[in-house]
């Protein structure tokens, strides 16, 4: 038995197919069949069993799976560790976030982190709504994800690391434009328009819109269609602040003035089961010890008009 039959073993415990995990490998899948044979005839025990096309985890290979996971964990733990102490903090971070944080506030982080702690860290950033963050997340696609948060998800932790404003929106031509503010009930006038329901953000403005009896067309997925088309008709958007608006030079941003400013909470999410390394740990330390307010920090650049 050695190190690379474990990681192969791992692998292959984790994809439950030998084509797919010996390309991940880079390996070819004989040499991958012959590394589990041979590890199966040391062991005593078969640790897989065909499933049509796939294979399965027996019960002893799902034990076995167990002790190995958490003795390559430590390992890897151990390595990153002395390579910290060394001061080779390399290192890539895989990151899953949705639209709304990507313009300002994680590039902004990401730059300082690199610029005034670590510029060794690579990242490597993936845009996405939070149902397929989640997943990604779990999967170990994913690093660290930058989204909502999710309920019944006992394998992640749910860091929460910014708000965001939520706001109205106009195109010049509305008769709510001259105003800087606006109160929710004000609303009930006008069409409108925001996130579709089964995404996260679409339930926080629904949670916001409904207790007024206000009806809204929970349609889309991202802030920058709904400023396209509330750019285009006299029509209300009700979304996050953020980067997006400021392509349409035809908005005006209005405080929603009877809404809490965390009333939009962002998270920053990772799983309890896999391996976390020494540069994931240190960016996600860097994050909670740097959380931000985007709404306060919109501030400094006044309201009204989207410049």
């Amino acid at each position: 038995m050695n190190l690379s039959q474990l990681y192969y073993f791992k692998k292959l415990a984790e994809l439950q197919h030998y084509t797919k995990a010996a390309k991940e490998l880079y390996i070819t899948q004989p040499s991958l069949s012959d590394s589990m044979a041979s590890l199966e005839k040391e062991l005593g025990v078969t640790l897989f069993q065909k499933e049509g096309r796939n294979i399965r985890l027996t019960k002893y290979g799902r034990e076995f799976y167990g002790h190995v996971t958490a003795a390559l964990r430590e390992l890897e733990h151990g390595i990153a560790m002395v390579k910290r102490h060394s001061g080779q903090i390399g290192g890539t971070v895989d990151i899953g976030c949705i639209p709304t944080l990507l313009g300002d506030y994680l590039s902004e982080a990401i730059n300082n982190y690199s610029t005034f702690h670590n510029p060794m860290t690579k990242f490597s950033v993936y845009q996405g709504v939070t149902l397929d963050i989640i997943p990604g997340v779990k999967s170990g696609k994913y690093d660290l994800g930058f989204c909502s948060k999710v309920e019944n998800e006992p394998d992640l932790a749910f860091v929460p690391i910014t708000t965001q404003e939520m706001i109205a929106i106009v195109n010049r031509e509305h008769p709510l434009a001259r105003q800087s503010g606006v109160c929710l009930e004000e609303l009930k006038h006008y069409p409108l328009i925001t996130y579709r329901l089964d995404i996260p953000i679409g339930q926080v403005v629904q949670g916001l819109l409904k207790p007024k009896g206000i009806e809204a067309s929970y349609l889309y997925d991202s802030e920058l269609t709904v400023c396209g088309l509330v750019s285009r008709k006299p029509i209300v958007g009700v979304v996050a602040r953020t980067p997006y608006q400021k392509q349409f030079d035809n908005l005006a941003a209005l405080q929603l003035l009877d809404v809490a400013r965390d009333a939009r909470l962002v998270y920053m999410v990772y799983s309890k089961k896999n391996f976390i390394t020494s540069a994931v740990e240190a960016f996600a330390d860097y994050m909670v010890a740097n959380e931000m307010d985007l709404s306060t920090k919109n501030d400094a650049h006044g309201r009204g008009d989207i410049d």
